[in-house]
């Protein structure tokens, strides 16, 4: 008999038994009442006493106010519990959404001077409030850092990229616990909190199926998260995607595009907690990887914008610096600056190379316009469901545009990166596709110049250029002015209390028993109401090397060339009264000025852990790190394995290394790959097709294979690849081994150096694809045994390190 049954049973025999007690006591209640009246009030007594007594026994006793602990004796009757409700927020208060650009310049925008196309981002600016003056920190995760906790991106431990834990206080390269995130304290005030899109404030060597997880947004006040750790991501076929903490792969779709699919995912997030908890309010986190590299854009959205880029780069940041003067963005007297370093006049731009180069701007203006369909898609369901009004909208970029595309473009980011540039002829051959699935581009510095128009200098840089960028506040229910510009100095950090304050929480000086930094930024919420509200007057500003001090309307910059000493660094001085786009330098005119700045950021270099000062390439820094920290020398999978994301994999590109794999090719079912890492932009494949065995390099648009002349027999097979360095990482050769025997080598005429963002996966080849001859993950039919990887992992010498600079072309 099911337990439930018996104890309904049980529960019948026990009210069956008290209904006699009951009547028995009322038979002899109706016999003493006949025979003493007067005794009828003691009758209805006895029963409200039972009543009660049967009430105690079988009611929930009421809870104790919150705060005070359980008071528990030898049953419930007698006991009283602790109050279980959740922390609420105050009825009415706010939803928050952040929006976060990448690598957006600040005239990339139309509210901001672009022709670009975004009427939705427009919109939010004419609901709200239009910033000129805000500031970043120049690169991608120190601005989410500052973001996030309120602090200086270096006092949050986030100095430079989340790639590499140099070992100081300021660039560990993962977010301190010092400083509860924004997700956090709202978290615990009573908002469900949401992330879509990037992350990268946890040290890339961390995002593995072994964590750590203490990092990971979900163990930093998300409830949910749809995300991926790095730089960017793959448009199209994203291969890094986490949902919470377990490793998903995109839906197989030919209409898929990253920026769809996470909005798709932050409107469901919304509304299902909606119907879950209709007046709890969120904060929901959106960071869409663009328009970052790869340049890719839906054909429709890029062809938007045929031929009108044809004029060049110089024509349309002149056209862009005069509408912001229109727009009231900029004061008449600004004047275009020349082009910065690495841009070419586009008068000098070779005539044949022109075509190419206003593609990749087609390109780029069509992601943008994606982005701003996509926000608009967000927006309008907040409205649908009724929660716009009420709903705090900050929308930012992190930097300013990227010179990462060099000066003429390429087809294929990682192809400059990893040593082994386009061509210009070679990229032109790609015109029609240029964008699409099968490129990973990234435009010209000449069109990374136009993004930061009116100023100077780019993304890594402190200057204007690299740190300037555009900042919409709409909050319908709560802002007033509608459509307005706000001049005053606004820096990232600032953001952290300004949303606290207006959802009226406080963060809290302890958190999981760590006591908590003080906030470094300065809530800027007055300014909702008042344009002229003051705000922080003082700021300083470095990465890599590159530093700058705000004072008011002084501004004190340097821009470090690498390998010089730190000390001889010229410093530029600009009144930005004067001067809003540093275009004068009067350092020669106020020294004393000059020596009081260069003071005030020692200072404050010192108090926020800025120290010590690295001017090192990020591929040289990168490649250090690995070789002290990340290289292992053996690897033994038993399959099946998950995929691996690739800052956890194991390194073997430019290294001597051997792949040794134990496999059973079935009758009629032996094809598929073995084992796949990276993705046709930078990857290494082994798999076998029509049973001949291929070991395949690429680096679109070049491809090296190895290839079996003989097909394969069929049964148990032992295949090995072996990789022989003559001079790393670039010079070697390659062989194919079956049963022991070698059955083919090549001499490469380049070995890859690294690969993509996409991970490492066994038996398929998840992600985007590094071979174009097969489609999809191409599974293997047969059995996968045991796979073994041995890597040589011996330090580099100087010469090694010579050789790889000057074949890299790099800055040292």
């Amino acid at each position: 008999m099911p337990l439930f049954q018996e104890i309904s049973n049980i529960d019948r025999g026990d009210n069956m038994a008290e209904q006699d007690n009951t009547k028995r006591q009322k038979r002899r209640a109706f016999l003493a009442g006949m025979a003493a009246g007067a005794a009828g009030a003691g009758v209805v007594g006895s029963g409200a006493y039972v009543a009660a007594s049967k009430a105690k026994t079988l009611m929930t006793p009421k809870a104790l106010e919150p705060g005070q602990a359980a008071q528990v004796g030898l049953s419930f009757a007698d006991s009283r519990p602790a109050n279980t409700e959740r922390k609420k927020a105050k009825a009415g208060s706010p939803n928050v959404v952040a929006i976060i650009l990448d690598d957006c310049g600040i005239a990339d925008l139309g509210c901001y001077g672009s022709e670009i196309k975004t009427p939705a981002v427009d919109g939010l600016a004419k609901q709200g409030l239009q910033y000129t003056n805000f500031r970043t920190t120049a690169m991608c995760s120190p601005t989410r850092a500052s973001f996030l906790t309120g602090l200086n991106h270096h006092s949050a431990g986030v100095g430079w990229l989340a790639d590499i834990d140099a070992g100081y206080p300021g660039y560990r390269g993962d977010l301190t616990h010092e400083a509860a995130t924004l997700a956090e304290v709202l978290r615990d005030a009573g908002w469900s909190t949401f992330l879509v899109g990037k992350w990268h404030v946890n040290n890339a060597n961390t995002t593995g199926a072994n964590g750590p997880y203490d990092n990971w947004p979900t163990q930093r006040g998300f409830d949910r998260a749809y995300w991926f750790q790095g730089h960017s991501t793959d448009y199209f076929k994203p291969s890094e995607l986490f949902d919470g903490v377990a490793p998903v792969e995109p839906p197989d779709d030919p209409n898929y595009y990253v920026c769809d699919d996470l909005t798709d995912r932050a409107i469901a997030y919304v509304r299902t907690q909606k119907a879950l908890e209709p007046h709890k309010p969120f904060y929901l986190h959106v960071a869409y990887p663009g328009p970052h590299s790869p340049l890719q854009a839906k054909p429709q959205d890029r062809d938007a914008y045929k031929g009108q880029y044809d004029e060049g780069w110089d024509a349309v940041r002149a056209k862009r610096l005069e509408r912001q003067k229109k727009l009231g963005l900029m004061p008449d007297t600004v004047e275009l600056p020349p082009l910065s370093l690495g841009a070419t006049e586009w008068s000098k731009v070779p005539a044949e190379h022109r075509k190419i180069m206003s593609r990749y701007m087609e390109v780029y203006a069509g992601l943008i316009s994606n982005l701003d369909m996509n926000i608009g898609r967000l927006m309008a369901s907040l409205e649908e469901i009724g929660e716009r009004d009420n709903t705090i909208v900050v929308l930012f970029s992190d930097n300013g545009g990227s010179p990462e595309g060099s000066p003429t473009g390429t087809p294929n980011v990682f192809a400059p990166a990893f040593g082994r540039p386009v061509p210009v002829e070679e990229a032109a051959k790609l015109y029609d596709v240029m964008g699409e699935e099968g490129t990973f581009p990234h435009y010209p510095m000449g069109w990374a110049a136009c993004s930061n128009t009116p100023y100077r200098q780019y993304k890594q840089y402190t200057h204007l250029g690299g740190v300037a960028d555009p900042l919409i506040v709409s909050w319908p229910k709560g802002i007033t002015a509608k459509g307005e510009i706000r001049h005053n100095f606004v820096h990232v950090i600032d953001l952290f209390p300004t949303l606290l304050e207006a959802t009226g929480v406080e963060r809290p000086k302890t958190y999981k028993g760590q006591v908590q930094k003080p906030v470094e930024g300065q809530s800027v919420l007055p300014t909702f109401s008042k344009a002229d509200a003051p705000t922080r007057t003082e700021q300083y500003f470095e990465l890599g090397g590159n530093r700058a001090y705000q004072e008011g309307n002084w501004r004190l910059v340097a821009r470090h060339t690498k390998g010089k000493d730190f000390e001889k660094d010229p410093w530029e001085l600009y009144d930005l009264s004067k001067d809003p786009n540093e275009l004068n330098d009067v350092a020669d005119v106020h020294p004393d000025i000059v020596k009081r700045l260069m003071d005030k950021w020692l200072q404050a270099a010192q108090l926020y852990q800025v120290l010590p000062l690295d001017d090192r390439n990020f591929v040289i820094r990168l490649a250090q790190d690995r070789q002290q920290k990340s290289l292992r020398e053996a690897w033994t999978f038993h399959p099946p394995v998950e995929r691996l994301a690739r800052d956890v994999a194991p390194i073997v590109c430019g290294f001597s290394h051997t792949v040794d794999i134990e496999c059973e090719r079935l009758p009629g079912k032996g094809d598929g790959v073995l084992v796949a890492q990276g993705a046709k932009y930078a990857g290494w494949v082994l798999y076998i097709q029509n049973g001949k065995l291929v070991y395949e390099q690429s680096l679109i648009p070049w491809v090296e294979r190895i290839e079996v002349a003989e097909a394969l027999p069929e049964g148990k097979l032992n295949i090995r690849y072996q990789q022989t360095m003559t001079a790393r990482p670039f010079d070697g050769e390659g062989a194919l081994f079956v049963n022991g025997k070698k059955v083919a080598q090549h001499t490469f005429k380049r070995v890859l150096f690294s690969t993509s963002y996409d991970g490492f996966t066994l038996g398929s080849d998840l992600g985007n694809q590094v071979s174009t001859r097969y489609k999809g993950p191409f599974p293997f039919q047969g059995k996968l045994g045991v796979v073994n990887i041995r890597v040589d992992i011996s330090k580099s010498t100087p010469v090694e390190m010579l050789r790889f600079i000057n074949a890299m072309g790099l800055n040292v």
